[in-house]
């Protein structure tokens, strides 16, 4: 919920860029879209299901709106493997992390993402080359 919050902030902050969405079961574009952001301005990529399909699969959009630098709107324990990903991914291209910090009181399950994520992150290393912490 907070990055979709963080979402709608940088959609109307800056409301000349599009957004594309990856990998988040549609809870973010919908955040985006009930935020106020325009359909037009948001691409859906649903295939993903994982960090590295996020990269791989949003390569066509990037190219197609000729980004060279993009924010990559995640929460902060993800935010190091997906800026390791990505910039593999597309090294011509300069990707910067936006993310609301560690919540003061972190839910059960936000404690789970972070514990998950370090799993996530030996494994591109041994299986995709990636190293991320």
């Amino acid at each position: 919920l907070e990055r979709g919050k963080q979402a709608v902030k940088l959609a109307r902050q800056f409301p000349e860029v599009p957004f594309i969405v990856t990998g988040d079961g549609g809870v973010l574009y919908q955040q985006l879209i009930e935020g106020g952001v325009e359909k037009s301005r948001v691409a859906h990529e649903t295939a993903a299901t994982s960090t590295l399909e996020n990269a791989r699969f949003t390569g066509e959009w990037l190219a197609r709106m000729d980004a060279r630098r993009v924010a990559l709107v995640t929460d902060g324990f993800h935010s190091p493997r997906a800026l390791a990903i990505f910039s593999r991914e597309y090294p011509d291209r300069e990707f910067q992390a936006v993310f609301m910090g560690r919540p003061a009181k972190p839910s059960n399950w936000y404690t789970y993402c972070e514990r998950r994520e370090r799993l996530a992150a030996l494994h591109n290393l041994f299986f995709h080359g990636v190293w991320s912490f």
